[in-house]
């Protein structure tokens, strides 16, 4: 009878476990550098491979050549895609969506930049009713901001965080968001500090999590932040380090939804 009891109690703590487990969503940045390795290759496969083997659920990608592009890569790792052009016509370059969860395409918009490139912000909201048995809907952002070092760029990249918050938060501030982006700017800086006024969260668990260049990172100016700082448990964040399949690293965070205050919406900044 003990043994019986023993087991039964192994069985359901196994299944909590699972559960546990499976209320974990893992989210990715990673600029992908249009596929073109640091041999100069320009190699899908390689990127795929990367995705694949870090299991992430949700994916902002930065520097996707065109819709093609987006399409290829989410055949490779067998998700939904949605391409975000940052030009007016869809066969320009821009950033990319993959997901495995259902999420519906909000759009995207154009942000400040003072370089030749253009940038833009995309936006989807995604369905996670799988995971937390009930209607659940989180928003992520996915953006590109301006690279270059003069003034002119370094104010391009605080007014990116002020459309941003003007085209896709104002009118619901509370809920539960994601950010992924090459920000190009490092945590202590003013664009990042400034999106922390917004409200962002940029959990590091006291790491250092160095993206770029990828041959010997110095600096992170690679992101997944969420808000409200409430909403939201970090489990666990990661540089996964290929020095070869972009110039720059992925970052990946695993994160899980408090779902006791998802229910009463008393979410707070």
């Amino acid at each position: 009878m003990i043994k019986r009891s023993f087991l039964i109690l192994v069985c359901l703590c196994f299944l909590f476990m699972q559960k546990m487990v499976a209320q974990t969503i893992k989210v990715m940045s990673y600029n992908i550098h249009y596929g073109i390795g640091m041999d100069g290759k320009k190699d899908l496969s390689r990127i795929a491979q990367i995705i694949n083997n870090s299991g992430p659920g949700i994916i902002g990608l930065q520097e996707i050549g065109d819709a093609a592009m987006a399409e290829e890569l989410a055949s490779l790792t067998n998700m939904h895609f949605v391409f975000g052009p940052s030009k007016k016509s869809t066969s320009e370059y821009g950033d990319a969506v993959l997901c495995k969860y259902p999420f519906k395409y909000v759009g995207n918009t154009s942000i400040p930049s003072a370089s030749s490139s253009r940038y833009q912000a995309m936006c989807v909201d995604i369905d996670l009713s799988e995971l937390y048995g009930e209607t659940c809907s989180v928003r992520l952002i996915n953006t590109h901001f301006d690279w270059l070092e003069t003034l002119a760029s370094q104010v391009s990249r605080k007014a990116a965080v002020e459309v941003i918050e003007q085209v896709f938060f104002k009118h619901n501030m509370k809920q539960p968001a994601l950010l992924t982006g090459d920000i190009n700017a490092t945590p202590s800086s003013d664009p990042l500090r400034l999106l922390y006024e917004k409200g962002w969260l940029n959990e590091s668990l006291d790491k250092k999590l160095l993206t770029e260049p990828s041959l010997n990172p110095d600096k992170q100016i690679d992101y997944v932040l969420v808000r409200p700082s409430s909403a939201w448990q970090v489990v666990e964040v990661e540089v996964i380090h290929d020095s070869m399949a972009s110039d720059h690293l992925p970052v990946v965070m695993t994160l899980k939804l408090v779902v006791e205050l998802l229910k009463t919406k008393q979410y707070t900044q």
